[in-house]
């Protein structure tokens, strides 16, 4: 049975990515060329994505996948399956999923690294509630020290800043992004495997911590009633706080780019994320309205993400390639808009004659082949 505050909160999620993705769906190299004199619109939309946006539907996006982690392992329970090798197959598959879309459509991919990070979680499938809570402390922890260190290695030692538009750093890794579809291929597999390989230096152990945290909450229940008051009080405390810490950053050292930025955001994204989380949870509970408009594009998680990437690259690399020469950060956001809307609709037309999404329908083909073949093995080996 579907829980409808998961399904809308992955939904909401799903949606939410793009508007931080965008900037780096058409140019991957570059990302959001900061303009020169900057506009007004791009200094707002800034202080709105520090504010709402930024590692907020990422971080969300992590905990529901923990979430997940803990319905597929007592579904297995249930089916007399054994949890850790059935999701094993699910998340070597999801693999080969992020693998092909890093490497042939974007560059950014999340399925990659998030199955890797799922692999660690199934080794703590069977803890008790308070070891399990003890772990996600202990990754989150280890996490937040490593990204700490991390942006302070790229402020002080690489001096890493804004790229201008205007700059000749721009105009050559606009060039080079833009010599053709094959190039692009072999930077979004350097991008794709380096991501990976240096994701233990810092964003592994968020990642993987937040998954953990995402098991424990749906354990105790809080993707059906939420935060007791005094938790939440603990919880928008922080998100408050941390969130004025990002925007003091953003303020004062607008020199920064926007991966360290994200960096320090990251903090407070834990936070805001699980506020977002409450308050869905609470609207769920009393009224249909929030989960009869984003839980569809919910149950099409994956479909939908692959999907932008696709549509994003047709229409940003190849059908509009000069647009990142001039475009502000409001034209990306209006683009960002709009296709929400297509895909919203896409996905309440597409679940009125289809049970599950055409990628989540191979995945569990793909996962049900596979675990038919192991257990026929296993038959023989006996």
């Amino acid at each position: 049975m579907r829980i409808q505050s998961i399904d809308t909160l992955r939904g909401i999620a799903i949606l939410g990515i793009l508007f931080m993705n965008i900037y780096f769906h058409g140019s991957l190299m570059t990302g959001y060329g900061e303009l020169t004199p900057k506009p007004l619109s791009d200094s707002l939309i800034e202080v709105i994505n520090s504010i709402f946006f930024d590692g907020r539907f990422r971080t969300l996006f992590c905990l529901l996948f923990g979430a997940g982690l803990a319905i597929q392992f007592q579904w297995c329970k249930k089916n007399q399956l054994s949890p850790k090798a059935f999701l094993t197959i699910r998340m070597k598959w999801l693999m080969v999923f992020g693998l092909l879309h890093g490497i042939f459509i974007f560059g950014g991919d999340i399925l990659l690294l998030y199955s890797l990070s799922a692999l660690t979680v199934l080794n703590y499938l069977s803890l008790s509630l308070k070891p399990l809570l003890k772990k996600a402390v202990i990754f989150l922890t280890i996490g937040a020290v490593l990204t700490t260190i991390m942006a302070l290695f790229f402020v002080f030692i690489v001096e890493e800043r804004v790229l201008l538009r205007s700059s000749a750093e721009y105009e050559e890794l606009y060039t080079l992004w833009f010599n053709g579809y094959f190039s692009q291929i072999l930077i979004q597999a350097s991008i794709t495997i380096g991501v990976v390989l240096i994701s233990p230096l810092s964003i592994y152990w968020q990642v993987t911590g937040l998954m953990i945290l995402g098991m424990f909450l749906y354990r105790v229940g809080f993707f059906k009633k939420g935060f007791k008051p005094r938790q939440l009080v603990f919880i928008v405390f922080f998100a408050l706080i941390l969130t004025i810490v990002d925007l003091t950053i953003l303020l004062i050292f607008p020199q920064l780019t926007d991966e360290i930025t994200s960096m320090t955001a990251s903090f407070s994204a834990i936070f805001v994320a699980l506020l977002y989380a409450h308050i869905i949870i609470k609207l769920t509970q009393h009224g249909s309205f929030i989960s009869n408009v984003f839980s569809p594009p919910g149950k099409l998680a994956l479909s939908l993400y692959i999907f932008q990437s696709l549509a994003m690259a047709m229409v940003l690399r190849f059908l509009m390639a000069d647009f990142h020469l001039t475009a502000t950060r409001l034209d990306y956001i209006i683009i960002a808009s709009v296709f929400t809307l297509i895909q919203l609709s896409l996905a309440h037309w597409y679940l009125r004659y289809f049970r599950q999404g055409p990628l989540e329908y191979l995945w569990r083909f793909a996962c049900q082949h596979s675990h038919n073949k192991t257990v026929s093995k296993s038959d023989l080996t006996e």
